[in-house]
């Protein structure tokens, strides 16, 4: 394992690399992700923009405004709202959250990267902990309640992936789907369909899992209907020659989110599965279904994430 420092469109980043990946993150806003390289394939798996310099963010700014690439934590909500609960009613939650948009602490020891972070508007400390082994990128998360009232926040990993024409959803043991928002080719929010394959009309199959071409100008955000079965959900990228495998501990971690986006949202090209532990998108609407537990003062909660990437062999 080694690490090492240099600057990325304007900003100094960290890196750590093996023999199979580099990652890189860069401190000075959200402690974003900017990079996971596998070097067997000479691929960057992290969507990227073409901006020459990123735009630092403003403090409750909306997300769109500012560089949507990478993958970063999403923290206490995802659509911005009011803080629904007792203790802090009332108070603004920002557009994805509080984490993008401030910076963190990176400390760098012998085979990891933590990156760590006070709340701005309520009392928690943030704690991510990025390890890499072989094909396998490894975050370790903790949140502590720092305040003297029960604190909700709903998390949720926004990982932007690089797809093509070529990039199928596998969602195992999953046999529907939410719909988040209004969809021309699946109904309007709230719709259950079928996964991987549904019949708008007999007769008519579309398929759920599999991306379109960029030229479909469109978006789709969907959920898991209801809890996942297994903490685990996985991509086919690069032309059908990686497999890219998102791991969690469902009991923790048990609602998992799609975000499609076919040119139809600054015309970018890129998808993003997005374990959460609540549901879904926004504390108002969590706080309605009672998705979200509290944590205690003076309490902590952890989980962790593992992103495994291994390469699909051609059949002989």
């Amino acid at each position: 394992m080694q690490f090492f420092r240099k600057e990325v469109r304007g900003e100094k980043c960290v890196f750590m690399e093996s023999d199979t990946l580099i990652v890189g993150v860069l401190p000075s806003f959200g402690a974003k992700i900017i990079s996971i390289f596998y070097k067997p394939q000479n691929f960057e798996v992290l969507f990227q923009n073409q901006s020459p310099a990123y735009k630092r963010p403003v403090y409750g700014a909306s997300f769109a405004d500012f560089d949507t690439s990478g993958a970063d934590d999403m923290f206490p909500t995802i659509d911005p709202c009011r803080y629904p609960y007792e203790g802090f009613f009332g108070i603004p939650c920002p557009d994805h959250g509080e984490l993008w948009s401030i910076p963190w602490n990176v400390t760098l020891t012998d085979d990891t990267i933590t990156c760590e972070v006070k709340g701005d508007k309520f009392p928690y400390l943030f704690r991510r902990t990025i390890s890499i082994t072989d094909d396998s990128v490894r975050l370790d998360y903790l949140v502590e309640n720092t305040g003297y009232n029960p604190l909700y926040g709903l998390w949720a990993y926004h990982g932007l992936v690089n797809c093509d024409e070529q990039t199928v959803i596998d969602l195992p043991e999953v046999r529907g789907v939410y719909i988040a928002h209004d969809s021309k080719a699946y109904g309007p929010a709230g719709s259950v369909v079928q996964f991987p394959l549904f019949s708008p009309m007999p007769g008519r199959k579309v398929r759920v899992d599999q991306v379109l071409p960029e030229k479909a100008k469109t978006t789709e955000k969907f959920y898991v209907n209801g809890k996942v079965p297994r903490g685990e959900a996985s991509l086919l990228l690069n032309h059908g020659t990686l497999r890219y495998t998102l791991r969690f501990p469902y009991v923790k971690i048990p609602y998992l989110g799609v975000w499609i986006n076919q040119g139809g949202f600054k015309g970018e090209y890129n998808i993003a599965l997005e374990p959460s532990n609540g549901f879904y998108d926004s504390l108002e609407f969590a706080k309605r279904l009672g998705s979200l537990t509290p944590i205690a003062p003076a309490q902590s909660r952890q989980w962790w994430l593992e992103i495994d990437l291994s390469e699909i062999k051609e059949k002989k």
